[in-house]
């Protein structure tokens, strides 16, 4: 009997906003160019408390710019990091974990912060740095590395319109402070495992789509998970919802989902997702981020699918 063969540039269903584009390994320092340069205005804004606490700052009066302006302030935790693992820095086609808070500079105030900020158990919010999506938030962090401080000040045409979106009037420049918490690639990053007898062939090409091949068997009436790329981030909670590359495929070799075609793709948490009909979102639960896990999932009818799910991140 011949097996079914499942390409990876299948076309699929559905696309988180924002979340676009092939996936790349993140590069070294040294082939990073950042877009937004230091300027009066970001070098001038004084920044207290450490990384990770809420930041209050002291931003320098009657100081107008033309063009948005960031300069990074980054310990030397973060640069020794950076100096012995390259792949750890903020580059096109990275997905990138910050908290933020952002203040109006003609009187200092707050007019957001985000949840992480103070509450180690609270997922940073995500930035997609991407060459074709590019503004100035995801801007702000490129070239970073985990532990980096990041000073942003919008220019005129940008504090106007993230102004509108915070709810501020006025003419004054908007001002963020950027924590770095976590950079990664949009695909699994690691040592590859071989699957369990039964499933099916997975492989992947060098920008980390993956392709199968399907077993001549009966579908399965039962549930499970193997990884086949062992990532080395934080575990993934029932109750985070995880950001994903997926591949979905019926048990008859149909492609109900390919999200390395149409964009990355927001997982709920794991009783979000039950309630769609779907076990599989629980056995990513215990996994590592960064990794790669094959689900072989039993469904109602008698059916089964199978599900490569590149871990890229939580929120």
């Amino acid at each position: 009997m011949l097996r079914r063969l499942v390409p990876a540039t299948a076309a699929a269903g559905l696309l988180l906003a924002g979340l676009t584009g092939c996936s790349a390994q993140l590069a070294s320092a040294a082939d990073c160019s950042p877009a937004l340069q230091p300027g009066v205005l970001s070098d001038g804004v004084t920044v207290l408390g450490g990384f990770g606490e809420v930041p209050e700052v002291s931003i320098p009066e009657d100081v107008s710019i033309d063009a948005t302006q960031r300069t990074i302030v980054a310990g030397a935790d973060a640069a020794e990091e950076a100096s012995e693992d390259d792949a750890r820095v903020a580059v096109d086609q990275s997905l990138v974990g910050v908290n933020m808070a952002f203040f109006d500079s003609s009187t200092s105030e707050q007019v957001y912060e985000s949840p992480g900020f103070g509450d180690a158990a609270a997922s940073p919010e995500l930035l997609l740095l991407d060459d074709e999506t590019a503004n100035p938030l995801s801007e702000a962090v490129r070239c970073t590395v985990p532990g980096d401080r990041v000073v942003l000040a919008f220019g005129p045409d940008d504090s106007a319109a993230f102004g509108a979106q915070l709810g501020t009037t006025g003419d004054a420049a908007i001002v963020g402070v950027l924590d770095v918490v976590s950079t990664a690639a949009l695909a699994a990053d690691g040592p590859v495992r071989g699957l369990p007898n039964g499933y099916p062939a997975v492989v992947t090409n060098d920008e980390g789509r993956p392709g199968m091949v399907l077993p001549p068997s009966e579908a399965p009436t039962a549930t499970s998970s193997a990884v086949r790329i062992a990532g080395d981030g934080e575990k993934v909670a029932a109750d985070d919802g995880v950001v994903a590359q997926v591949l979905q495929v019926s048990w008859d070799g149909s492609v109900k989902l390919n999200t390395w075609d149409t964009g990355l793709t927001a997982l709920g948490t794991e009783d979000q997702i039950a309630q769609s009909g779907y076990t599989f979102r629980s056995e990513l639960t215990g996994k590592q981020i960064g990794s790669q896990v094959v689900v072989v999932e039993a469904l109602d009818g008698g059916d089964a699918q199978v599900v490569v799910v590149d871990i890229v991140g939580v929120s």
